[in-house]
């Protein structure tokens, strides 16, 4: 059996270890060995993918001892040859435009292998960092089936490729922590990591993705009687009741948060007057912000912006993204 394919079956193996110990119901260290397996996962399949590109050798994933061309390998505290890490061959695939690896996977894997390096510090979990790690690891495995299907036409529908433990807890799925100062500063971090890196996944019609949120309505029967819906001005239409909230959920931007976001995103960012006179510009679109009276009926009423997040493509217009290093 060829290096490349005995590295992705190998691989597979992992996930699905990753998944098993995931949905397990009661399962305390739940995110964490998740986190550890699944990375282990995604190594494997770039090794693989790395091997069957360059001559399916096994010298080709060697880290070399030195960058003057030799091709003597660095090695361990046992003398054998050190491979290439999962960041490295995550960059180097990114930038091949063939290997179908995209930016939102290669953030992902980001994401996920700072949670694993971060684990040790879960010392108490709550439902929101559960949240969050769990919208990373559903995206993770998205991305993980669909490169693993493509990259070696692996016959993968014999396996669950989900995570159970969804939003069977009450307010799971929009469970924010009064405040992040409870957690360790290395958990505060964390979090902090995942906002930005969660921001620059745009909208766009890529099946690859760095998160992906959750959401789960219980309904009686069979739910025959569903009836799909689209906005329209037509009077004679059926009446559909949609609540603030829910329109809410699809602008998660408060003002500040957005100019958290965009001091991250952009190396030529200023909160000045031009800033604002961009923002106020793009508010004008209901797609890209959404305006909440405090008391609906007063002319006077104080008034908050929400903003979608694809308002940040209107500001990648006008401002430089930062570039991101790559180990």
């Amino acid at each position: 059996m060829s290096i490349s394919k005995s590295l992705a079956e190998k691989s597979i193996l992992a996930a699905i270890a990753a998944i098993e110990v995931y949905n397990k119901p009661n399962f305390s260290y739940r995110e964490e060995a998740f986190s550890l397996l699944m990375t282990n996962a995604w190594e494997l399949l770039l090794k693989a993918k790395w091997a069957a590109d360059h001559g399916d050798t096994e010298t080709s994933l060697y880290e070399p001892k030195s960058k003057d061309g030799s091709k003597e390998p660095k090695t361990n505290r046992s003398g054998n040859p050190l491979s290439h890490g999962i960041t490295y061959l995550a960059a180097k695939l990114l930038e091949d435009n063939n290997s179908g690896f995209e930016q939102a996977a290669h953030d992902n894997i980001l994401a996920l292998t700072e949670i694993r390096d971060t684990s040790a510090h879960f010392l108490n979990k709550d439902l929101y960092l559960g949240r969050r790690i769990l919208e990373v690891g559903t995206a993770s495995l998205r991305n993980y089936l669909l490169l693993a299907t493509d990259w070696f036409k692996l016959d993968l529908s014999q396996y669950n490729f989900f995570l159970m433990p969804i939003s069977f807890f009450h307010g799971f799925e929009t469970a924010e922590p009064a405040s992040r100062a409870s957690y360790p500063t290395q958990v505060q971090k964390l979090l902090t990591y995942l906002d930005t890196i969660e921001s620059q996944d745009i909208e766009s019609k890529s099946e690859q993705h760095v998160a992906l949120r959750l959401q789960t309505q219980l309904i009686r029967g069979k739910g025959d009687s569903a009836v799909a819906f689209k906005w329209t001005d037509d009077p004679e239409a059926p009446a559909v009741t949609v609540r603030e909230e829910d329109i809410l959920k699809n602008y998660p931007l408060t003002y500040g948060e957005l100019t958290k976001t965009l001091k991250a995103r952009y190396s030529n960012f200023l909160g000045n007057e031009t800033y604002h006179r961009l923002k106020k510009s793009l508010e004008s679109n209901s797609k890209l912000c959404r305006i909440r009276e405090l008391e609906p009926g007063n002319p006077r009423t104080s008034v908050k912006r929400f903003y979608n997040a694809n308002i940040l493509k209107e500001f990648d217009k006008h401002y430089r993204l930062i570039k991101k290093t790559k180990d």
